[in-house]
């Protein structure tokens, strides 16, 4: 079976995304999901040093709750999932983030 390489482009997103809401916890246990679809992702064209400060910001720093370094940490996340998003092609829009977190409940 052949999947098209948007659609998993998107379920690789999933994930990421994810992890994104998980962080607000604090750090995200390295599973291998997160690998894979980070691996993806960078193979579908995410220059390696966003993957690494994401993986950075969310695999080795904890910071949660709402001080300054907390703030910091979120702002990176943020910072390298646009990016990653925009170098495989895809807008992140409101559309796509609600796309993401419809997908993840079903």
């Amino acid at each position: 079976m052949r999947i098209a390489r948007d659609r998993a482009i998107f379920h690789a997103l999933c994930v990421v995304d994810e992890a994104q809401e998980r962080a607000r916890a604090g750090a995200v246990a390295p599973s291998a999901a997160l690998r894979l679809a980070l691996a993806f992702l960078h193979l579908c064209g995410a220059e390696r040093g966003w993957i690494d400060q994401l993986w950075e910001a969310l695999v080795k720093r904890d910071e949660a709750g709402g001080g300054a370094t907390a703030f910091g940490r979120s702002q990176q996340i943020t910072a390298a999932v646009n990016a990653i998003t925009r170098e495989v092609g895809v807008e992140r829009s409101l559309e796509l983030i609600e796309a993401l977190r419809a997908a993840r409940r079903d």
